[in-house]
């Protein structure tokens, strides 16, 4: 493998909350390779799990007969992370500000609001076929991989 190639990590899971246990091994798999630190691999996963969260209950609504799909990939000085489903897709400009008194105590609502508190880049389009498609990237900081 050439030094600079890209390395990835693929996970395609049926939409039960239960398929988490499968997508944190693989993030952690992913964490080893990349050789990330500890608190930057904490903020991966937290991340990585809360849009695979979204896309399991609230693009697939929990159908198992739906999927979900994860790719992890170290690209030169960064991690990208894809995440579809095959949902009906939405628009960020529909989602309540979490931020406002009225939301502030809300028990759920708080997942994008995470993933681009710490990612650098995050852009919400249509999948090939349909469905949603999240692409995050993370810039790596300098004493990471």
């Amino acid at each position: 493998m050439a030094l600079n190639a890209p390395r990835s990590f693929e996970l395609t899971v049926p939409s039960t909350l239960e398929a988490l246990d499968d997508v944190q091994r693989l993030v952690t798999e992913a964490a080893r390779e990349f050789n990330l630190s500890e608190d930057f691999a904490y903020w991966m996963e937290l991340t990585i799990c809360e849009s695979m969260i979204n896309a399991i209950r609230h693009g697939n609504q929990c159908d198992p007969s739906k999927k979900a799909h994860l790719k992890i990939s170290l690209i030169g000085p960064q991690i990208e992370v894809i995440v579809e489903d095959q949902g009906h897709g939405f628009r960020l400009s529909d989602l309540a500000d979490p931020t406002e008194t009225k939301n502030l105590l809300k028990p759920s609502g708080r997942g994008i609001l995470i993933i681009r508190s710490f990612m650098d880049e995050v852009v919400i389009s249509q999948a090939e076929g349909g469905g949603n498609r999240l692409r995050m990237v993370k810039r790596l900081p300098e004493n990471e991989s």
